[in-house]
């Protein structure tokens, strides 16, 4: 029995064990191949510039390092000009996806440098181009295999390799992510050429549109039902005996509470008696708290409240669907199913999807939030992160980390980001807003906060609200033989103890029968009224109130917890817890950096990374009675000269207005350096407990 086959000759070419460009590119509009072990095996595997200070899960410091650009393999030296080695592999191969910002160093600098690539050991690249515009669809490749997001760039262009393959950028490799395939050794692989853009043509431009605009599947059997399903009620709908496919999926909810039903709503899916699908019908289609249309391959939601799935949902034998109403009001559901004739295999998925949610939680410490543990064997193949956020500024900046079998036992992943927006395929810069909301076939950024209720008039409300970032996969699809874990820092760019986040995750990934994965139902966590910003304020005010009650500096980052500072040497200096040690003086978050100079000259050099525009800096220093005076320089400039420490007592010093400072490319470096001491002073000590980055207008 065949399993409808959109495009035939990609099985023909896999079964003789090549690989070709052509191949490729049928591939990505050939829904089934993610349904089983590749007819071709391969590890997924990822390049990326991470802050190489990650190394082990036992060293908190390193392992949460968030200073993500500008780390690449080595540089080389070619003709004179500096090559940085982004990424290289020796053996059969394809690079799947590659992204970076469309900026370079600065954020100003939108031009950027070229990138090459080296394919099967020549010693001339194959592919020579500017990376921003190769990657924004400005090059010789276009939307959507080079696909333009909100200030990055995404290209999906396969290109394969028989031998060998090298990337690098000229002068600096700033931020990237590059996913590739590692095929098995003697694997049969056409080299990627840039001519094959012009011989393929004709099929780039039909696989495009058919990425762009997916062709509804209509050769198997339709099923439609609507029905009003009462509180505490389940609504089944009747599938086909197998061996069949779920090709269609099509839902549309009607609720005196739309946001609510969204997330109290439940899809359930049963394949052959497996647990397979449970999750909030909004979450499975990354509309939470209300419609934000988007169209994706897999998925997508119109404006009239309509979503869509595509994926491939195969059984041999029986297969339930149930629509769960754990609300306390009715809501009325329409379904729309095709299912056709499937060819059951031994080497046969079964499609999956799984939802968590978990209380708010607080910015620090930081933590690697689990999506998903899996064991058995199956491929990953989409995500969505939702974050509430009750504040208007960045969220953001977790890596991603996916295990993959033995990744586990290395306790190392084989894929470690750069940041959330990056994994998502977008990129920082400024704080985003609602205009940087966007899809495109494997990703899309569904929605960015813009929450105005319970916000200042006239104020932009930044992210304050939900942000919701999916991402599907194509040829970057991540196949597992034993164990798949995906992990991704709960890192939030504000560190003040008012930043609590409230996370939801989804998962969607194929599995053998028998799989198993650490991802139950979570029906109380349905049923409750879908979270909203003063929920998660309540929660943070009772949560402070239940704590320490230790004092912070609003909006202000601990100098105690920069985790980039660079030490003269003989310099000794680090975190000094103060508590209640000297009432009635309060230093921010109970501790200061304390800086155990012994000679003038000596020095601490702290590093923030992520910053493109100029801020107003204000140091909060403490005082006492062998404590220096100090130089202030920001990015090598002076900026600050002699400031005198000496105190009788120890106390929080006067704030130090170091003035409106530009960054240097994406950082701030302040450099604090011992030039002498006032007479009374008995040493060359000093102690930094804070600062803050504020706008360039506002002044002290």
């Amino acid at each position: 029995m065949l399993r409808y086959l959109l495009i035939p000759l990609l099985f023909a070419t896999a079964a003789r064990g090549e690989v070709t460009f052509a191949s490729l590119l049928r591939e990505m509009t050939d829904r089934t191949v993610v349904t089983h072990w590749p007819a071709i095996e391969y590890q997924s595997l990822q390049a990326s510039s991470y802050a190489r200070a990650s190394k082990t899960p036992d060293d908190p410091n390193g392992w949460f390092a968030n200073s993500d650009w500008s780390f690449e393999i080595r540089k080389e030296t070619t003709a004179g000009r500096t090559e940085c080695v982004l990424m290289e592999h020796h053996g059969p191969g394809v690079l799947t996806r590659i992204w970076t910002p469309f900026f370079q160093d600065s954020f100003d600098n939108r031009k950027g440098t070229d990138i090459r690539i080296y394919i099967d050991g020549e010693t001339e690249p194959r592919f020579q181009g500017n990376m921003i515009e190769l990657l924004t669809g400005n090059g010789p490749v276009k939307p959507p295999f080079a696909q333009p997001t909100a200030r990055a760039g995404c290209l999906y262009l396969p290109i394969p390799f028989a031998k060998s393959i090298k990337v690098t950028r000229e002068d600096s490799s700033f931020y990237y992510i590059i996913n590739y395939r590692a095929y098995q050794p003697g694997t049969a692989v056409e080299s990627f050429h840039p001519d094959m853009l012009r011989k393929h043509a004709a099929l780039l431009e039909t696989v495009g549109k058919e990425l762009v605009e997916p062709t509804a599947f209509t050769q198997g059997k339709s099923h439609s039902m609507t029905r009003q399903i009462a509180a505490g009620e389940s609504a089944p709908m009747e599938l086909p005996a197998g061996p069949s496919a779920v090709r269609h999926l099509e839902f549309k909810l009607e609720a005196a509470n739309l946001p609510n039903a969204l997330r109290s709503t439940v899809l359930e899916m049963n394949f052959d008696g497996e647990p397979a699908v449970w999750c909030p019908l909004g979450d499975f289609f990354s509309n939470v708290n209300g419609i934000d249309p988007y169209r994706m391959w897999e998925r997508e939601a119109r404006a009239d409240g309509t979503m869509i799935c595509r994926w491939i949902m195969p059984y041999q034998k029986i297969a339930t669907l149930r629509l769960h109403n754990l609300a306390r009001v009715p809501v009325t559901v329409a379904v729309k199913s095709v299912v056709s004739p499937w060819e059951w295999t031994k080497d046969s998925w079964y499609f999956h999807t799984n939802w968590w949610t978990h209380e708010p939680y607080p910015s620090r410490p930081v933590f690697d939030m689990n999506f998903i543990d899996v064991t058995g064997r199956g491929m990953h193949v989409g995500d969505t992160l939702v974050v509430l956020n009750p504040l208007w500024s960045w969220w953001g900046e977790g890596d991603e980390k996916i295990y993959v079998d033995e990744d586990l036992e290395r306790r190392f992943p084989s894929h470690f980001g750069t940041g959330s927006e990056d994994y998502y395929g977008w990129a920082g810069g400024v704080v985003p807003t609602r205009k940087d909301e966007s899809s495109a076939p494997f990703a899309a950024n569904v929605r960015v906060g813009g929450e105005t209720r319970g916000w200042p008039a006239g104020e932009e409300p930044f992210t304050h609200g939900y942000n919701i970032c999916s991402r599907t996969r194509s040829l970057d699809a991540t196949p597992f033989a034993r164990r798949f874990k995906f992990d991704m820092e709960a890192y939030n760019g504000v560190g003040t103890p008012d930043a609590f986040l409230q996370y939801a995750l989804v998962t969607h990934w194929y599995g053998a029968p028998g799989a198993t994965h650490n991802r139950p139902p979570m029906p109380a966590a349905a049923a409750s009224p879908v979270p909203q910003v003063e929920d998660v304020i309540a929660f943070t005010k009772a949560a402070l109130a239940n704590g320490t009650g230790v004092f912070r500096i609003k909006n202000a980052i601990e100098m105690e917890e920069l985790k980039e500072v660079a030490l003269s040497p003989g310099l000794t200096g680090g975190p000094q817890m103060i508590g209640d040690a000297l009432p009635p003086f309060q230093w921010s978050n109970g501790a200061l950096f304390f800086g155990q100079a012994t000679k003038v000259g000596d020095f601490a050099t702290f590093t923030l990374g992520e910053q493109y525009h100029p801020r107003r800096i204000i140091i909060h220093p403490t005082v006492s009675y062998d404590y220096g005076t100090l130089d202030f320089r920001v990015n090598d400039v002076l900026v600050k000269r002699g400031w005198d420490g000496y105190n009788a007592a120890p106390q929080p010093g006067k704030p130090i207005d170091l003035g409106v400072c530009p960054p240097d490319g994406n950082v701030i470096r302040i450099k604090v350096e011992v030039s002498g001491k006032n007479p009374q002073s008995r040493g060359f000590y000093f102690g930094l407990d804070a600062l803050e980055l504020k706008n360039p207008d506002v002044t002290e």
